[in-house]
């Protein structure tokens, strides 16, 4: 999008960007106070494509004055003018005129009126990491929603059109970017998810709410729909004459255990391990849930639940012991390094220490006879 000049290089360089020393080319001295409407112009042409180069790497360093930003707007807003896709981009590569909600207005209704998706796109882009972008993932030309999914930034106003566009699945390129921006959410943004999810899940399949839910950090999205913290928990069993809301919600509670227990993370993993042996009452409760997903666990468990379980050790009773040796023993092939490897059992071998019981029973363990 920044000044994309491949086309200039017919069966060229493959890679999006400027080329190589377009970025922090200096203009000549003699140039130093150069015509912007005839560099937009040049860049815009159909001339030399050296020539066009050189425009756009002298836009690129050429910051515009609030004189040459309002040439630059006018030429977008005139529908005629063959410069404007060059004029829009000199004004999102510069974008310290967009600092006031006047500016971002005018943007925005050049977008909504906007019918060049090329155009759109481009616009769309001088607005990018701004909450008003959001209204453009349901636009209906591809590139403008791929653009949008780019430049969202992702935030309590911004969540429910990041779902909805997920959950209607207009295109699988923006898609790729929206679930990725929602799995690296703030994991205090996911209660907001789900209350959203809860309210538009009726006229949701369970494949495209599983592909939604499954994005969510794990921990979070365990401790709202599996565990019910911070809420009233939901039992896997309806009750008669139940709200139809309640009934989603145990919908969703079903549907978000079985995704956890099928492909849960390490940081789920490690969730329940460290409150499992903090907790009993807690690691009665979700013994099956736990056993299932480190069984089923793709990923590989690294130090940090290893130094969890060094750290839980201290003060520990016997019981305790033994189940964090059971537990780690679990894990087996599925610790990472060979350094963590080389720690878990040296981990194994101070347990054994603690007492004779306990070197029996880990003995035990260790030759499964329990």
């Amino acid at each position: 999008m920044v000044f994309d000049v491949r086309h200039l290089f017919p069966g060229g360089p493959e890679e999006e960007g400027p080329g190589p020393g377009l970025v922090n080319e200096e203009p000549a001295a003699e140039e130093s106070h150069p015509d912007l409407e005839a560099l937009v112009a040049a860049a815009a042409g159909d001339g030399d494509p050296g020539e066009r180069m050189g425009a756009v790497a002298r836009l690129r360093v050429l910051v515009p004055t609030a004189e040459g930003v309002e040439r630059l707007c006018r030429i977008v807003e005139d529908p005629a003018d063959p410069r404007r896709l060059v004029a829009i981009q000199v004004l999102g590569f510069h974008r310290h005129w967009l600092f006031n909600r006047s500016s971002v207005q005018r943007v925005l209704g050049w977008a909504r009126a906007e019918t060049d998706p090329a155009a759109a796109a481009s616009l769309v882009w001088v607005l990018r990491h701004r909450d008003v972008v959001q209204e453009f993932l349901r636009h209906p030309a591809a590139p403008v929603v791929r653009e949008a999914a780019l430049g969202l930034p992702v935030n309590p106003e911004t969540l429910e059109a990041l779902l909805d566009a997920l959950l209607a699945g207009a295109d699988p390129e923006a898609d790729r970017v929206l679930a990725a921006k929602l799995a690296g959410m703030h994991p205090n943004l996911t209660p907001l998810s789900v209350d959203h999810l809860l309210r538009v899940s009726a006229s949701i399949d369970d494949q495209a709410l599983g592909e939604v839910l499954s994005r969510l950090p794990q921990p979070s999205l365990f401790d709202l729909l599996v565990d019910g913290r911070g809420r009233t928990a939901w039992t896997m069993d309806a009750k008669p004459g139940e709200s139809r809301g309640n009934q989603e919600a145990r919908r969703m509670s079903r549907l978000t255990a079985r995704l956890l227990r099928e492909r849960p993370g390490a940081d789920l993993i490690r969730l329940l391990v460290n409150r499992s042996v903090a907790d009993e009452a807690f690691g009665r409760r979700h013994a099956a849930f736990l056993e299932k997903a480190m069984d089923n666990t793709r990923e590989k468990i690294g130090a940090d639940v290893l130094d969890d379980l060094e750290r839980l050790t201290v003060g520990a009773s016997e019981d305790r012991v033994e189940l964090m040796a059971r537990l780690l023993m679990s894990l087996g092939d599925k610790i990472s390094g060979e350094d963590s490897r080389s720690q878990a059992s040296d981990l194994i071998e101070k347990w054994k220490g603690m007492s004779p019981a306990l070197k029996l029973k880990i003995f035990h363990l260790q030759q499964g006879l329990t």
